[in-house]
């Protein structure tokens, strides 16, 4: 069986957040079953972009300070690392924004720049972060949110942070298809995977995610040893067919994946939710057709990622981030290049002033009013 756990956690109110993530742990054996004292235990949140805790694209400090906190308390040596996109200009300002550096500073621990520390090649050539590999626990913080392209992020894909620098842009030009892109994220999970995954549920994302979606009031935290249980649960607990999202998919395949109903629930047992709003999943359905047909369908059943001129503020960070180069620097604005566009969402992804919007096509915007995406 594949223990989850979960507590009812309505605010990002430290104390509550501080019990509901120790009761999580208390439910998997307790923090001693995962840290000892002098251990090096590395927190990895989702740190996608520059953005405030208020915007629910991240995970919560309250939640990460809850975690440091447990291991802290066992007398274990506390960082936070991560590599979000764009953050080579200036990763102190993610770490501002997202809050996390306030909480560093509190706890008096570092963060550590992934960017900066070096990585080991490993598996088929991945280039992964040292400090995930040096560190004797890696604990997952992500956040719980949709993705428009890969229908949900959460647990695996959070590790995806553990590739450093431009490597990540790689993968999404060199496997744009949802299938493909999600076997890589899959390897990528199974090289660092960590020991404990929590999952920041209090305020989660629906809508057209993992940033331009829109906040959805879920009220828990989850955690577990296993990503992947998380990652299939969550969805069932939500309303979908886990195996429609394509990271699930591809470890059922290699036969990682749980049946939802082998996994064991400890502790607060939710309602599922009936009204939860997925991205189309249009893509994954054209993932399954010959690629001359996906393609001609594509002509007309578009979602593309625009740029608001009222918001943009040309710094560029989008055209420095795409994978492909189809992007480049105009004179009010960035200029897209749709031909090359693979519509990875990594300028929407990374865009510290939330420039960027999803323009869709007629036949897009009617088939979105029947799969519930659409206002």
């Amino acid at each position: 069986m594949k223990g989850i756990a979960v507590s009812e956690c309505h605010s990002y109110d430290p104390e509550e957040v501080r019990e509901s993530v120790t009761e999580c742990i208390e439910l998997l054996g307790g923090a001693r079953r995962f840290a000892s004292s002098g251990d090096r235990v590395l927190l990895k949140p989702n740190m996608l972009m520059a953005a405030s805790p208020e915007r629910h694209v991240t995970t919560h400090p309250s939640v990460i300070e809850a975690v440091a906190e447990v291991f802290l308390d066992l007398g274990a040596e506390v960082s936070i690392g991560d590599s979000p996109g764009g953050s080579f200009r200036n990763i102190e300002r993610f770490w501002r924004a997202t809050g996390i550096l306030d909480v560093c500073r509190r706890l008096d621990i570092e963060p550590v720049n992934f960017e900066a520390s070096g990585s080991y090649i490993m598996g088929s050539g991945y280039p992964i972060s040292r400090p995930v590999v040096d560190s004797d626990l890696v604990v997952n913080l992500p956040k719980l949110k949709t993705h428009s392209m890969t229908i949900f992020t959460c647990a695996v894909k959070n590790m995806y942070g553990a590739v450093p620098g431009f490597g990540k842009a790689d993968y999404h030009r060199e496997h744009p298809r949802p299938s493909e892109f999600a076997r890589r994220l899959l390897e990528i999970y199974l090289l660092t995977e960590p020991a404990l995954t929590l999952v920041d549920g209090v305020v989660g994302m629906e809508g057209n995610g993992p940033s331009g979606g829109d906040p959805r009031d879920l009220g828990i935290i989850l955690a577990s040893e296993d990503a992947l249980a998380l990652d299939v649960y969550i969805p069932w607990l939500l309303g979908m067919d886990p195996f429609r999202v394509p990271v699930n998919e591809a470890a059922r395949r290699e036969g990682l994946a749980p049946d939802p109903a082998e996994l064991e629930i400890a502790g607060y047992e939710p309602e599922r939710v009936d009204d939860f709003r997925w991205p189309s999943n249009i893509y994954y359905t054209l993932d399954l057709l010959p690629s001359g047909l996906a393609r001609a369908i594509m002509k007309l059943w578009w979602s593309r990622p625009a740029i608001d001129p009222e918001r943009c503020r040309n710094c560029n960070v989008c055209v420095e981030s795409c994978p492909v180069g189809a992007l480049k620097a105009g004179a009010v604005i960035p200029e897209f290049d749709y031909s090359r566009c693979i519509n990875c969402l990594c300028c929407m992804e990374v865009c510290p002033h939330a420039a960027f919007y999803q323009d869709r096509s007629l036949l897009y915007r009617f088939t979105g009013l029947f799969s519930g995406v659409l206002k």
